[in-house]
């Protein structure tokens, strides 16, 4: 049975990376790192708990990226832009959890605004 707990972690803490990006943060770094720790511990909680851990959490995180909820954007930015460049961004975690591991320095990230 696959943890709601766990599958809510990572879509909140994706989605708050979606957020610092808009924000000018450089967040290619962090993002890398999350992506692993959610495949590592997503093989832990399969063995543990049932298979299925990270596409649940694919799953949740395209669900969040199809949300065009307006306390994601700070006052006074573009909203359709701003929602945009979040839903791309979380489109693009989403294919990372999806395809298999690449190695370091491989992946891009980045906001186009």
């Amino acid at each position: 049975m696959i943890e709601e707990g766990f599958v809510r972690m990572y879509a909140h803490d994706f989605a708050a990376l979606a957020a610092r990006a808009e924000g000018g943060s450089d967040v290619e770094a962090l993002v890398r790192k999350r992506i692993d720790e959610a495949r590592s511990h997503a093989a832990l909680m399969d063995a543990r708990k049932g298979e299925g851990h990270l596409p649940a959490v694919a799953d949740r995180v395209a669900h969040e990226a199809e949300r065009e909820d307006v306390r994601f954007v700070r006052a006074g930015q573009d909203v359709p832009g701003a929602l945009a460049r979040r839903k791309e961004f979380l489109l693009q975690i989403v294919d990372l959890l999806r395809s298999p591991p690449v190695a370091a320095g491989r992946i891009s990230i980045a906001v186009r605004g």
